[in-house]
């Protein structure tokens, strides 16, 4: 199983998603899979900077989420944060674009991953943040 942390970075009721450079069309929320026993903090805290040079301030549990990888279809288990960050977005390593979306995001043909779809959107939205 993939054992990845995300961070949910919210502005103005937009989520902030990410597309690799792996001509998948799909976005992600940022984050990462866990390294030599890391903490969530310190994946949350290392992904951000590698892939978007900001600063993780601050990270709140929002929900442990189960299905398969978009990327690969393997069993994949995300454990995503509300997170508040410092900096300014610059995509870095493997991330060719950063992005604000919004609950109407699918009529603007974006493409989003399965738990992002499926679980993390529907939630924000359900909790008034989106």
């Amino acid at each position: 199983m993939i054992d990845k942390v995300g961070g949910i970075i919210l502005k103005d009721k937009k989520i902030l998603v990410q597309r690799k450079n792996n001509n998948r069309e799909e976005c992600i929320i940022p984050g990462g899979k866990r390294e030599n026993g890391e903490t969530d903090f310190e994946v949350l805290k290392r992904e951000l900077m590698e892939e978007l040079t900001v600063e993780l301030l601050e990270a709140d549990f929002f929900g442990e989420y189960f299905d398969k990888a978009c990327f690969s279809g393997e069993p994949l288990c995300v454990k995503a944060y509300l997170v508040k960050i410092n900096g300014q977005i610059k995509c870095n390593n493997e991330i060719k674009e950063a992005l604000w979306i919004d609950r109407n995001y699918k009529s603007l043909g974006i493409k989003v991953g399965s738990i992002l779809g499926d679980y993390v959107i529907p939630e924000l939205m359900n909790r008034g943040l989106m």
